[in-house]
């Protein structure tokens, strides 16, 4: 079973897939997201337009599973919900349609809870059915792996010819990992919030503590660094309250520490790149399980 990743982003998929299942080919239409992912990945990456995409262009890749992370915006209250009405839905509909000319073996999809409902989500519901998929869906979070971040997502899994679920929720009593193993041994004084600023957003900020063995940070979104309130955590430490620094995002979102973002981007273009990702073990929990249930291929 091999993957083609579709709306690759700096690639998270592909890194969750590692040891479990060839990605063969990863398409992303941004070119930063496109240069992180060559960066860090030897596979082909295309920048290619979803909404444009020819059948036989897909189907010339030979992916059995495809995988898709497609825009949320349309699905948030931030994004309005405007739902297959927002521009940014078209590349999905799209991709509907060519799961429906080529019927790959099996489909998986993450995007944020409210998909979940959504007439998007109906017709890939519809087309699925059409084509005799065994489905699952459902929300998975890291935090219940024992990661300590909060990053709810609906993950749904199809399949033609086998069935297949989502993995369990497990029941961790504490994080397995406290929040001091993700953290940078000296964080730059940038990240330092002034006074000034913990005044003004004082109650509204969501502040964890590097000391607490149990804590928890919210859900790091691409807003992470430009707003200042429900974007994700903060950090209180012997010297004071700092943002998350990247490399410590990456690192509560499962990517390697040999993962590296290039030398080029922007601090603000990076912290939304990283905000748009996955949570890899999440991901790589579920590709175990599709590969358990539909057939063994590990990557070499």
């Amino acid at each position: 079973m091999e993957i083609l990743e579709l709306y690759a982003g700096i690639g998270g998929c592909a890194v969750a897939a590692a040891g479990r299942l060839p990605v063969i080919a990863a398409i992303d239409q941004d070119e930063a997201a496109h240069h992180t992912y060559v960066h860090n990945l030897d596979h082909p990456a295309h920048r290619w337009n979803l909404v444009g995409v020819r059948p036989e262009r897909l189907a010339a890749l030979g992916a059995s599973l495809w995988w898709m992370s497609p825009p949320c915006q349309p699905f948030t209250v931030r994004g309005r919900g405007r739902d297959v009405d927002d521009a940014r839905c078209q590349s999905f509909l799209t991709v509907i349609d060519r799961i429906e000319a080529l019927w790959p073996d099996a489909i998986a999809l993450e995007n944020v809870p409210g998909f979940a409902g959504s007439r998007a989500h109906a017709r890939l519901r519809a087309v699925l059915r059409l084509g005799g998929y065994q489905v699952d869906e459902g929300l998975r979070c890291p935090s219940e792996l024992g990661v300590p971040n909060r990053r709810r997502r609906f993950y749904l899994v199809a399949h033609r010819h086998a069935e297949v679920r989502l993995p369990p929720i497990p029941d961790p009593a504490v994080p397995r990992r406290p929040l001091s193993g993700y953290l940078d041994p000296e964080p730059e004084g940038t990240l330092y919030l002034s006074d000034a600023f913990l005044q003004r957003y004082r109650g509204a900020l969501s502040v964890v503590d590097a000391r607490d063995r149990l804590a928890i940070c919210e859900c790091f979104t691409s807003a992470y660094g430009r707003s200042p309130v429900h974007a994700g955590s903060y950090l209180r430490d012997d010297v004071g309250v700092r943002r998350f620094s990247i490399s410590e995002t990456l690192a509560l979102l499962g990517f390697p520490a040999t993962f590296r973002l290039p030398n080029d981007l922007s601090e603000g273009k990076a912290r939304k790149l990283v905000g748009n990702s996955l949570s890899v073990p999440v991901v790589a929990r579920i590709l175990d399980t599709i590969r358990d249930m539909a057939g063994p291929r590990v990557a070499p």
